[in-house]
């Protein structure tokens, strides 16, 4: 090595020694025994407990409040469960007694229907009695809207019979009050027609009153009822001047028939007008009578 140059100083090398270890004993370890599975109801056995629990102590207070509780859940729930019928059935009542309130209304209706044309009867009379069918026919609607969704049909025919007996009341109603003040305007007015028993200022005033008079009560009445003697009022009325020139020239020449002439045509036009009238207060008869049978029959139908 000191030769090659690996060691500076001289010395004594040192050299490796293996030491042989001695063979080791393999270690055991020891087994464990293990017990066989014991079944824990190897050893048991049935017993009565039923009279051990009914000699324990229990609460029967406790126990008859939870009983009364559930008793009492279980009545509200079926009554809460029963109470949309009853409610149905209550209101179904009322709808009826209404209705049987409202048919004798619609039986007095008919005979003032029927006595439409007489002019004997007095207006004061028959609004009386058309606000008594008003009040039942709107009681009537008015209840049947408390019927439920399950007593549809019930509630339509309700419904039907109180809208038939408004529109017969508010029909037989305009009926009157137009007649009424027509009626007047139709009678034939008497104008003097002897020049020698009238002067010709009192002629022209007299036949200007009537004139006035006419023409009030045609502009009042009202729009949609019985239109075709509106419109004949309205032509009248459109030469009612013409007819008044021509009555005071005869009666300023003491042309008696020419005043007659006048007086004739004008009464001609009033009957005429006249006859409209009645024509179309049958024709309401008709519409009247029509709703009033509907109306019977469908509250038939519901006290049915």
């Amino acid at each position: 090595m000191e030769a090659l140059g690996f060691i500076d100083t001289p010395g004594i090398a040192g050299t490796w020694t293996t030491t042989a270890v001695p063979p080791t004993t393999a270690v055991t370890r020891p087994t464990s025994q293990i017990a066989p599975a014991i079944d824990p109801f190897v050893d048991w056995q049935p017993t009565e407990v039923g009279s051990r629990l009914l000699r324990g102590r229990i609460r029967w207070g406790l126990a008859s409040a939870s009983l009364l509780m559930a008793a009492g859940l279980i009545g509200i729930g079926f009554w809460i469960y029963q109470r949309p019928a009853a409610l149905a059935s209550e209101a179904l009542t009322k709808v009826q007694t209404s209705a049987s309130a409202l048919s004798p209304e619609l039986v007095a209706a008919q005979e003032l229907n029927n006595r439409l044309l007489d002019q004997g009867l007095m207006p004061n009379t028959v609004m009386a009695a058309l606000l008594t069918l008003d009040s039942k026919a709107r009681d009537l609607f008015t209840t049947s809207a408390t019927l439920p969704s399950s007593e549809a049909t019930f509630r339509t025919r309700a419904a039907d019979s109180a809208s038939g007996a408004l529109d017969a009341s508010r029909l037989l109603g305009t009926s009157y009050a137009y007649r009424a003040a027509v009626i007047p305007i139709l009678a034939a007015p008497e104008f003097e027609t002897d020049a020698s028993l009238v002067a010709l200022d009192d002629a022209a005033r007299q036949f200007g009153e009537w004139q006035s008079k006419f023409d009030s009560v045609r502009s009042a009445l009202p729009a949609g009822t019985l239109s075709p003697v509106t419109t004949e009022l309205a032509i009248i009325s459109g030469d009612l001047d013409s007819l008044q020139t021509r009555y005071l020239d005869a009666i300023r020449k003491g042309d008696r028939w020419g005043a007659i002439t006048v007086g004739n045509e004008l009464n001609h036009r009033l009957a005429n007008a006249e006859g409209i009238l009645y024509s179309g207060l049958s024709e309401v008869q008709a519409k009247v009578q029509s709703r009033i049978d509907k109306a019977l029959s469908t509250i038939e139908l519901l006290l049915g």
